[in-house]
C-alpha cells in the first residue's frame, strides 16, 4: 500500500476547502474533531492543511486526515443533492485511491487494492453513469434506472430497465400481461401478431427469421435480467460495473427493434 504524503493531503485539503466547506464550517469541523487552528483567517484549505499535518505528524497515522475527509462526507450535507455525492467521492477518491484507500458510500473510508497506473485510476473512478452516456443507450432504459444508476444499485439498474421494457409492450399493444405470456400474446407469429417490424409482412423465411431475432432480443431480458430466482446459479454479478452494462445493452437493443415495428392494435381502433 502507497504512502499518503504531504502532497495527498494538500489536495484532499484544497478539494473540501475549495468546494465543500465554508470558513465558519472549518471552524466547526475543527472544534468539533480537537483539531489546532491557530489561524482562523488563514485560506480555508490550508487552516484544513495545517490541521491535518500537524496532528499527523505526531501521531504518524492517516487517522485524522480521514477524520476529517469522513465528517464532511456525514450524508446531511449531501441528502438533497444525489448528485454532488457522486461528485464528491469522485475527487476524494481521485486521491485515495492511488493509496489503496477508497470513501464509499457509506461514507467511510476502507481499504482497497492500490492502483498502479493513471489509466487503471481513471477505469477504477468510472461510474455507471458515465459509461452509460458514452454508449448512447436508448432513451427508454436511463428514463427507468435514473435512481438506480445515482445509487450504484447495479443489479436494480438493469431490473427497473428491464421493467420499462415490458411497460412499453404492454402500452403500445394495449395487453395487462407480463412475461413470457405478455410476449406470447403480442408477439404471436402462428395467429395474428399485435406488434410487427414495419415493412416485414412475414411471408419468406428471411422475413420470419427477423422477427424471431426481435422476439428472442425480448426474451433474453426477461429469462436474463428480470426472472431471477435465488436458488439459481446467476451469471449477473450484482456488483459487476460491466455485467450491468451488458445487460442495459441488451435491453437498449430491445428498445430499438421496437422502434421500427408497427402496432396493429392502432389500426384496429
Amino acid at each position: 500500500m502507497n504512502i499518503i504524503n504531504n502532497q495527498d493531503v494538500e489536495s484532499i485539503s484544497r478539494i473540501l476547502g475549495d468546494n465543500y466547506l465554508t470558513g465558519y464550517k472549518i471552524g466547526r469541523m475543527l472544534y468539533f474533531l480537537k483539531l489546532p487552528d491557530p489561524f482562523p483567517k488563514n485560506t480555508k484549505w490550508k487552516r484544513i492543511e495545517y490541521a491535518i499535518l500537524k496532528v499527523s505528524s505526531r501521531t504518524q497515522t492517516t487517522k485524522v486526515l480521514f477524520d476529517v475527509i469522513e465528517y464532511v462526507a456525514n450524508p446531511s450535507n449531501f441528502i438533497n443533492d444525489s448528485n454532488a455525492w457522486e461528485t464528491f467521492l469522485l475527487r476524494i477518491n481521485s486521491v485515495l485511491i492511488a493509496k489503496g484507500y477508497q470513501l464509499e458510500d457509506d461514507s467511510k473510508i476502507h481499504r482497497t487494492e492500490a492502483t498502479s497506473s493513471f489509466s487503471d485510476l481513471q477505469k477504477r473512478l468510472e461510474t455507471l453513469e458515465s459509461r452509460i452516456k458514452a454508449l448512447e443507450l436508448h432513451s427508454e432504459v436511463t428514463k427507468y434506472c435514473t435512481k438506480e444508476l445515482i445509487q450504484k444499485d447495479y443489479f436494480h439498474a438493469v431490473f427497473e430497465s428491464c421493467k420499462g421494457l415490458f411497460d412499453r409492450i404492454r402500452l403500445i399493444s394495449d395487453l395487462t400481461t407480463d412475461g413470457g405470456t405478455l410476449i406470447n400474446q403480442a408477439f404471436n407469429i402462428n395467429k395474428q401478431p399485435l406488434i410487427m417490424i414495419q415493412g416485414n409482412p412475414l411471408r419468406t423465411i428471411d422475413e420470419k427469421n427477423q422477427y424471431y431475432g426481435l422476439v428472442n432480443s425480448i426474451k433474453t431480458c426477461l429469462y436474463l435480467y428480470r426472472n431471477h430466482q435465488a436458488h439459481v446459479p446467476r451469471i449477473f454479478d450484482d456488483l459487476s460495473l460491466n455485467d450491468a452494462i451488458r445487460g442495459l445493452m441488451s435491453i437498449s437493443l430491445a428498445h430499438e427493434l421496437l422502434d421500427h415495428c408497427v402496432f396493429l392494435v392502432d389500426f384496429h381502433e
